[in-house]
């Protein structure tokens, strides 16, 4: 599975909080999609996923019409509601509120005012992975592009690195970059992953470098709250 940011907004550029905010591509972000598009190889690909929110959706799009594959909407993809953040500068923000700033980085247990727990998000988000991962393994299966956004792809990777509360992040994932994730199974069927790559060009994940050392992996259902929502999954 390959988890791919979407393309570049106007917040982005502005370097503001947009969150569940439905910000569409500006024109910077239509041509890193369009790039991202042109250099995934068709034949490769079994289907593309993305968030409902139109910077995704936009994103995805024009991949599934380069593969010519199905495009699928999981609202579990979302990013990260961050309640009255939403539209903050950031670097303003985070000068003055630095510690604040740490724990929204940080710390899983931190919500904002009026928005979701970092833990939440993240319980959210593997509900919407494991679903898409299915129930047990096949040689043959081709990967799926999974379009979605930094927030989430930043609390997912700090989980499967078991990076420690109160350690920064060394990197955000870039606009249009990608994450590829291996998929194990426990023995009931359900997914395990482990992170492979991080912050490549998507395409770098079609034929990807055989790690160095075995690769340490983290079952979903550990990542997912007792009580997640089931989201309803619906063909664009």
């Amino acid at each position: 599975m390959v988890l791919l940011r979407h393309g570049e907004t106007d917040r982005n550029a502005a370097d503001r909080f947009q969150a569940q905010a439905d910000v569409p591509l500006n024109d910077i972000g239509v041509r890193q999609a369009q790039d991202t598009a042109r250099a995934l190889r068709p034949g490769k690909w079994a289907a593309v996923y993305s968030s409902p929110l139109a910077r995704a959706a936009q994103t995805a799009a024009y991949a599934a019409g380069r593969l010519d594959v199905p495009h699928l909407r999981v609202d579990g993809l979302r990013e990260r509601d961050l309640g009255a953040l939403d539209g903050q500068d950031r670097a303003a923000f985070a000068r003055r509120h630095p510690h604040t700033m740490r724990r929204l980085l940080t710390d899983p247990d931190y919500a904002p005012p009026g928005g979701e727990s970092g833990r939440a998000a993240r319980s959210r988000f593997a509900a919407a992975l494991a679903g898409i991962a299915g129930t047990g393994p096949d040689p043959a299966a081709r990967p799926v592009l999974v379009v979605t956004h930094g927030g989430v792809l930043n609390l997912l990777t700090r989980a499967l690195t078991g990076a420690a509360a109160g350690a920064a992040p060394d990197i955000l994932i870039g606009t249009c970059a990608a994450a590829r994730v291996d998929t194990a199974w426990t023995p009931g069927g359900r997914p395990r992953f482990a992170l492979r790559q991080w912050n490549v060009a998507p395409h770098a994940c079609e034929d990807p470098p055989t790690p160095p050392h075995p690769l340490p992996f983290v079952d979903l259902d550990d990542l997912i709250a007792e009580e997640s929502d089931s989201k309803e999954v619906t063909r664009t």
